[in-house]
């Protein structure tokens, strides 16, 4: 029977791989049961510790994730040299930025194994507001690894249709069919958010992202000024716990994003799952996934246009979190729970 050989990520924590880490060997053995295959046998391949650390303004370690991703490659090598790795087998590589993946894919070829790779994109070069996409300026390395990384794979998968297109406008790498939508497997957030359900509300708008130029939090420190009656919070302005945090969008009335760049909106999903009203630009993923809800992404498209639409920004907050519903919220929460942070489709793909 075969083995589904699972690279994880670093655990961060404020990144949820720490999360991911706990509970993707947990969904991925039940998804082994309820697809019948009770013989297979899951195996995690882990890169060792690492600090936890991330480099400024960046969602990793950018030298720590080198040596992580080299155990890895190392660890599952020696696994293939002592036989353990058997014809068929399945890899499902959680962050398909990986040099592994040539290797495996060099491994499966040349030793005849039939490996199928499966690979799940976040982000990238192939993004120019990505921290990858805004530092490399000469993407002739980049794209091409991009490029080989998706035909290495068998499979690959994204959160969104919104960031499949952007991968397959901007690096055209053909062979399409070899690209799929499945959302992502975080079917665990709402039982992991629950216990802060119960936790007042006070008037506390929440920018859940990372301090970086591609989140635009000098829009958000700017408004502060523009509603004096709310508490505008910076989740990650410094070290917080992943319980704190969450505590935070436990309390706030509404999260706010003016993102230029964004995989998915895990943190405006977080925060819809404990009754904030999501503030987003028709931009990005969100216009799938909440675009009823979203404001038009001109009021934010830098600073100077938030300068510009200023009152209409604020208005549109104030009305938003003044009707605020929870159970329309809750509504909203569970539509785009099942939409995109369950990991059904990907097991399905994955094991079939």
């Amino acid at each position: 029977m075969p083995t589904l050989w699972l690279f994880d990520i670093e655990s961060h924590e404020q990144r949820y791989t720490s999360e991911w880490q706990k509970f993707l060997p947990l969904q991925l053995n039940k998804a082994m049961a309820s697809h019948g295959k009770n013989q297979w046998k899951l195996e995690v391949v882990s890169g060792g510790q690492t600090s936890g650390t991330v480099s400024a303004g960046a969602f990793m370690n950018f030298a720590e994730t080198n040596f992580y991703k080299a155990e890895q490659v190392a660890n599952f090598s020696r696994r293939v040299a002592a036989g353990t790795v058997k014809r068929g087998d399945r890899l499902l590589f959680t962050d398909a930025w990986h040099p592994g993946v040539i290797h495996c894919r060099y491994m499966s070829d040349l030793l005849g194994l039939s490996l199928k790779i499966h690979s799940m994109w976040h982000a990238g070069s192939y993004d120019r507001h990505d921290f990858l996409g805004r530092t490399v300026t000469d993407k002739k390395w980049s794209f091409n690894f991009e490029k080989s990384v998706f035909h290495a794979s068998d499979w690959n998968y994204f959160a969104t249709k919104f960031h499949r297109d952007l991968f397959l406008n901007s690096l055209k790498p053909g062979s399409d069919h070899k690209a799929k939508v499945v959302g992502w497997p975080m079917e665990y957030l709402p039982q992991l958010l629950s216990k802060y359900a119960a936790l007042k509300k006070h008037k506390i708008i929440l920018f859940p992202h990372r301090m970086a130029p591609e989140k635009q939090p000098e829009i958000f420190a700017y408004l502060s000024s523009m509603l004096p009656e709310y508490r505008l919070v910076f989740a990650q302005d410094r070290t917080r716990t992943k319980a704190e945090y969450h505590a935070l969008i436990g309390q706030a009335v509404a999260v706010f994003s003016a993102n230029k760049q964004e995989t998915l909106g895990i943190g405006v999903y977080e925060g819809m799952l404990l009754g904030a009203i999501p503030v987003v630009p028709t931009r990005l993923s969100y216009k799938e996934i909440c675009r009823a809800w979203c404001y038009p992404g001109s009021w934010t498209r830098n600073l100077d246009s938030t300068k510009e639409y200023h009152n209409e920004l604020t208005a549109h907050i104030r009305s938003a979190i003044d009707v605020r519903n929870p159970n329309q919220i809750a509504t909203l929460a569970k539509r785009v729970g099942q939409k995109f942070f369950d990991g059904s489709a990907l097991y399905a793909q994955v094991l079939r």
